[in-house]
């Protein structure tokens, strides 16, 4: 009997705690809806058309856009009916078209915060969109003396943008970048040595007993120089990454100051990306120029030394 009793204290203590917990956000749901008035819903609603305009305006396809459009207009109309037949000093007659209207429809909690859910999807899609515009129009710059092969990666990604897939437009081109500096590897002058050499082993394969030694003394010093190169190539690409971004900068202050093509919040979404990825570089490239500057000086004073023995 004592056990019984102690399960279901036990039993009931957990469910007033989950009660307790529960009650919270109970409340602040309630909250929300009630902060959000038909006033902003329509606010939202007519900052979500002029969105889809800009976009249109930029030459973005806004389908999906358009739709989530539709659908908050939808929930904004349900949302007048619901008010009305929350109005308990309305008629029967006066209250008869809402009921109509909703008669499939659980409206007790619809609200006009469900309108926001749409709209704010509007502004996602217009963010992702301008972000994979960027990306496409950066890589277009690094696409010169590219194989037909890695071009069409390209291709690929501006097909997933035009049709709104922005997600696959995003990894279609992660890929082409890792496709194009495999490809500008491979074709550098370190790579045509690489693979000179490694026909040379297989065809003399004997002789490479009798190398063995100087190749041990040399490769230090391949490696050090194999180094210098590719932190070289990495200052080259972040510098060409910092002038892309200064191009863009500029020709988002065009398009908003010169010829008012875009509006404000996109302006700022932009600059505000480009001016963080622009204080990266500038945090980082020092650093790796500090590192280059340290392996020049280490050649300097080997060479030093060198003459000294001679």
């Amino acid at each position: 009997m004592k056990n019984t009793m102690r399960a279901m204290m036990i039993a009931g203590i957990f469910l007033a705690l989950a009660f307790m917990l529960s009650v919270p956000n109970i409340c602040a749901d309630s909250e929300t809806n009630a902060t959000v008035t038909k006033e902003m819903a329509v606010q939202a609603i007519n900052e979500s058309e002029r969105i889809i305009s800009e976009m249109k305006g930029g030459n973005f396809s806004t389908a999906h856009a358009e739709d989530n459009l539709l659908e908050a207009r939808r929930v904004l109309k349900q949302a007048e009916y619901a008010d009305i037949l929350r109005n308990e000093s309305l008629s029967y007659d006066e209250k008869k078209e809402a009921m109509d209207a909703l008669s499939l429809i659980d409206w007790r909690n619809l609200s006009y915060a469900d309108v926001l859910q749409y709209t704010d999807s509007v502004k996602n899609i217009e963010e992702k969109a301008l972000l994979i515009s960027d990306m496409i129009f950066v890589a277009e710059s690094k696409a010169q003396a590219l194989s037909p092969e890695t071009l069409k990666i390209l291709d690929d990604a501006k097909t997933a943008f035009s049709e709104e897939r922005y997600n696959d437009a995003e990894k279609i081109l992660d890929d082409f970048e890792k496709a194009a500096e495999k490809e500008k590897a491979e074709n550098s002058s370190m790579s045509a040595m690489a693979k000179g050499a490694q026909r040379f082993l297989r065809k003399y394969w004997i002789h490479t007993i009798v190398v063995l030694a100087v190749l041990a003394v040399l490769g230090c010093f391949i490696l050090k120089k194999i180094r210098k190169k590719r932190l070289a190539e990495k200052i080259r690409k972040m510098k060409a990454e910092e002038q892309a971004l200064n191009g863009l900068m500029k020709k988002t202050q065009t398009e908003r100051f010169k010829k008012n093509e875009i509006s404000g919040l996109v302006y700022g979404i932009r600059m505000k990306r480009y001016q963080k990825r622009l204080q990266e570089i500038k945090e980082e490239l020092p650093v790796l120029e500090s590192g280059l500057t340290g392996f020049k000086s280490k050649q300097g004073l080997n060479k030093q030394k060198r003459k000294n023995g001679h």
